[in-house]
């Protein structure tokens, strides 16, 4: 459909959109318009990244000499190529509208191991060692001798795009990372060169003693650094220390954060200032959007950020049927009130009620269903006392059971079969950690998590010596109370884990939060306003057997058949209707604007 947003006309690939779409592409304009950055919040599953695209490549087609580059930053790859697929569909949807292709290019700019094609370096699993094979194939030096002597090898893919690609215009397209790995073998260009040089990225090396050893490494020739990686830290961790006299801390941390207990020293130079990263990106860029289903409290970014947003919003999910359904379980049907505070987490009692909690829940929710806990330590801990209890024995007798492991082999595998198992109807169960893997990169859509269990409330490891110091910081520099913090960190990545279920308003999912702390308004204020909508006075501090009652019934009502057309004029909007509603909105401002007056 093709929409007006204050009066810029936007292609938005889609013959439908959500209310909430639209009051974000409302928000996003204001601040481009503004020249200045942005907060937004929108809920998961609501289509944050064709909403942002849509705008944005809008502005830019009309504003060409304001916004000219867009550049889109994920945490993963898989994450990046969702957004390139949307980019696609988005430029094609221009053609077929306009019968033209747009002067846009899309690239993904990514590390040599994801991007590399050549036929032996690209064989390398680990980072390091392609970025030093790499190297030794296109250091300048090793091209010099190369001139003199063709024995001495050199990457072909880089010759070439050397000779003729730096002199050449990729066509406007998309390209995703396979996207370009074919282009580079077609015209014998290495992608990683050619995606940097399109988009015009040169690396800023660090000054002082890190700059001075690697052109000591360029001076001796050495091609292939990997070997010298411990002594390139050191002189990185030397620069940091030299460069900046706040901000950055020396700390000796005595343990391990996955092995508190087992003596392991470490040296750390520490950020404790996260504004100092951030701060080169808001000083080069006009408008930098910070965005995420979970962002709430959103009054902590601009404080631990150093930065003033011109926009701060966050938005709720229209919905047709309540398909979200969060509780806050704080007791079992023994009475015995359930936390992960240290107090109380090794009581057998507690760990006993968690365990028929998630018995209960797995014998009345089809599917998948998805348990998280505060961390490797307390879920290893939990599981071995089960399996005393005889938790585990119970359990698989209504769904299988898998767990992740700090071994990222062994997690992909569980993940894998834990996924054929819902997908054949069998039902299982997924037991991870709160800031783990599965925590921020999958998504559990459908039947894949119909429940979510939050084992209690994820604060980071308080006896880590880095945290300590960080805390101190913020408080010194920026009066945020410890407190403050711990707990606005502990809740976003809380939401984050229970935000895994729903992933579009098709979808539907339990979000049990199985710790009585949660029922306290300093927590559940805390929570974003799309889910602390949903979460109603009687859905708080449950017994596990209330709990079982509330989702059983709730259940039922989600069995009933649910149409496209039942959403059509509430949580999805025709062109038509949109105007309508635009419209309505428009008269009720104006009419309190005569009011006022």
């Amino acid at each position: 459909m093709r929409l007006s947003v204050d009066g810029l006309v936007v292609y938005f690939p889609y013959d439908y959109i959500y209310p909430e779409q639209y009051a974000y592409m409302s928000e996003l304009k204001k601040a481009l318009d503004a020249k200045g950055h942005c907060l937004l919040e929108m809920p998961s599953g609501t289509g944050k990244t064709v909403t942002l695209l849509s705008l944005i490549v809008a502005y830019m087609i009309e504003n060409p000499h304001s916004v000219r580059k867009l550049i889109y930053c994920s945490r993963t790859v898989p994450e990046i190529e969702k957004v390139m697929e949307e980019l696609k569909k988005l430029v094609e949807y221009y053609e077929k509208i306009d019968g033209e292709h747009p002067q846009i290019t899309g690239l993904v700019l990514s590390s040599r191991k994801n991007m590399c094609i050549h036929p032996e370096v690209s064989t390398q699993r680990e980072g390091k060692i392609v970025d030093g094979k790499c190297h030794s194939l296109t250091a300048s030096y090793v091209r010099d001798k190369h001139n003199d002597d063709e024995t001495v090898p050199v990457c072909s893919f880089y010759e070439e795009f050397n000779i003729d690609g730096k002199e050449s215009v990729i066509p406007y397209g998309v390209y995703n990372l396979d996207d370009l790995k074919q282009y580079g073998r077609k015209r014998n260009w290495c992608p990683y060169f050619l995606a940097r040089f399109a988009v015009c990225i040169e690396r800023k090396p660090l000054k002082f003693c890190a700059e001075r050893l690697a052109s000591l490494l360029r001076t001796l020739e050495i091609a292939d650094l990997t070997d010298f990686s411990p002594i390139i830290l050191i002189t990185h961790v030397a620069t940091l220390v030299s460069t900046y006299t706040k901000g950055f801390t020396v700390i000796v941390e005595p343990f391990d954060d996955k092995t508190p207990t087992v003596s392991n020293p470490i040296l750390y130079v520490s950020c404790l200032d996260s504004s100092i990263a951030i701060k080169p990106v808001f000083d080069r860029f006009q408008t930098v959007v910070i965005t995420s289903g979970t962002l709430s409290p959103l009054d902590m970014y601009p404080k631990i950020l150093n930065f003033h947003p011109v926009i701060m919003s966050s938005f709720t999910m229209t919905l047709a049927r309540p398909c979200l359904l969060p509780m806050i379980v704080s007791k079992g049907n023994d009475q015995v009130a359930i936390s992960s505070k240290f107090e109380t987490r090794d009581d057998n009692a507690v760990i006993r009620n968690y365990g028929q909690l998630l018995v209960e829940v797995a014998a009345n929710v089809p599917d998948g269903i998805v348990c998280f806990f505060t961390s490797y330590l307390y879920l290893e801990s939990v599981v071995a006392s089960w399996y005393d209890q005889g938790v585990i024995d119970n359990l698989q007798r209504y769904k299988l059971l898998f767990i992740e492991t700090q071994d990222s082999a062994e997690t992909s595998f569980a993940l894998m079969y834990y996924i054929k198992a819902c997908e054949s109807g069998r039902g299982a169960v997924l037991l991870s950690v709160a800031r783990g893997k599965v925590s921020e990169g999958v998504d559990f859509d459908h039947h894949l998590g119909r429940a979510v269990l939050m084992f209690g409330i994820p604060y980071v490891y308080t006896q880590s010596r880095i945290l300590k110091a960080r805390l101190d910081y913020l408080r010194d520099q920026f009066q945020i109370k410890e407190n403050d913090f711990l707990t606005f960190d502990a809740m976003r990545h809380a939401a984050q884990c229970v935000g895994r279920a729903i992933r579009g308003k098709t979808d539907y999912g339990i979000m049990i939060f199985a710790d009585k702390r949660f029922s306290r308004s300093d927590k559940k204020s805390k929570l974003p306003k799309w889910i602390q909508e949903h979460l109603k006075d009687s859905y708080c501090n449950l017994s596990t057997e209330e709990g079982v009652q509330i989702a059983k019934r709730w259940l039922r009502q989600m069995a009933q058949p649910f149409t496209r057309e039942d959403q059509l004029g509430v949580s999805l909007l025709t062109l038509e209707q949109l105007r309508d509603l635009e419209a309505k909105k428009l008269a009720e401002q104006n009419a309190q604007e005569v009011a006022m007056l």
